[in-house]
């Protein structure tokens, strides 16, 4: 599902996201003119759950979603728990849902916990009865070579994802020709 688009440095969407009952629910809800707040709301969803925000690397939600409101300039007190939001993300978040993003989002999980693992590593910590280090060195430094063909594999995926995304909005956005290849 591609409803969302970045032009000029702005998230906008296709008029067809306000047929859409989740997305329909924001923009009615902002009361004003400009409809301010409901392009706010939006982005606030494309931001967190589509494959191509700037904020995808951040896996941890709460962080994500912190990071995600003051980038868009919302006020402190403004909740991304409100319902409709939440459908919203959660309705965009199943229709965007391929076996590339879903793989890239493991992907991403399985380099949190090695970063994770990494950061939590304490060379100093012994064996209570051989005192040897409980952490082999050379293991070590073998998963710090493998990082750059993790991060360069993480880099392709992402690609594919979004390469993935362009195709599927180009191809729906196409209409059959009367000549074209219909299987016969």
């Amino acid at each position: 599902m591609n409803l969302f688009e970045i032009v000029n440095n702005n998230v906008t969407f296709s008029p067809q996201a306000l047929l859409v009952r989740p997305f329909k629910d924001i923009w009615h809800a902002d009361e004003s003119k400009d409809k301010h707040t409901a392009n706010l709301e939006m982005a606030y969803v494309y931001y967190m759950t589509d494959e191509r925000s700037d904020f995808m690397h951040i896996l941890d939600i709460e962080e994500r979603e912190e990071e995600v409101k003051r980038w868009l300039d919302l006020p402190e007190s403004w909740s991304g728990q409100r319902k409709s939001i939440v459908r919203a993300m959660h309705y965009y978040q199943l229709m965007s849902e391929t076996t590339s993003t879903k793989l890239l989002q493991s992907t991403r999980l399985v380099l949190q916990k090695i970063s994770e693992f990494l950061d939590n590593i304490n060379m100093n910590e012994r064996d209570e009865r051989s005192k040897k280090p409980i952490h082999d060195i050379s293991k070590i430094t073998s998963a710090v070579e493998k990082i750059p063909k993790l991060i360069k594999a993480i880099n392709e995926i992402e690609k594919e994802v979004i390469k993935e995304k362009e195709l599927k909005a180009q191809s729906g956005n196409r209409t059959q020709s009367m000549f074209d290849d219909q299987g016969i």
